[in-house]
């Protein structure tokens, strides 16, 4: 009686290891793509109530970015993701490609170290200067999305 119930429960038990093994593969295929074309950067509910933000991520890989910092095999990437007065949000590299440098918040502009000043959706206030680099998004799942791999410049640049 005993052995009969040791081989039900042995049974059993590879039956679920086996099942498992056949659904663990399917809920990867048919979850969102993990890499820098989908990266979630933050959620929009924050966006909205903080207001621009400069935020410092890791990379998958580099995509030769201006401001991407490179420690060993890790890649780092600081972007500015801001809301936008009609709706929506921006996400901008945070490098400044007049300088070299760093780009930090204004009280109501994005600015380099050495006093250059773009709108929060990149575009330079001097028609002189470049535009900042700017990111496809969207909205998915109450989070903002960015895709690193495909930057343009600004709108209205």
């Amino acid at each position: 009686m005993l052995a009969r119930y040791l081989t039900l429960g042995i049974a059993g038990t590879l039956l679920l290891a086996g099942l498992l093994l056949l659904v663990r593969p399917l809920i990867f295929s048919f979850a969102s793509p993990r890499d820098d074309t989908h990266y979630a950067v933050i959620p929009a509910a924050e966006a909205d109530q903080k207001g621009p933000q400069v935020i410092k991520l890791p990379l998958n890989d580099s995509h030769n970015l201006p401001g991407e910092v490179h420690l060993h095999e890790h890649v780092t990437f600081t972007v500015v993701v801001s809301p936008l007065p009609g709706g929506g949000y921006a996400a901008v590299d945070a490098w400044s490609p007049t300088h070299d440098c760093g780009i930090g918040l204004g009280s109501d502009r994005l600015v380099d170290c050495a006093g250059d000043a773009w709108t929060y959706e990149g575009v330079p206030l001097v028609a002189a200067d470049p535009p900042l680099q700017r990111f496809p998004l969207t909205t998915t799942d109450g989070m903002v999305v960015v895709d690193f791999t495909r930057p343009y410049p600004a709108v209205g640049s």
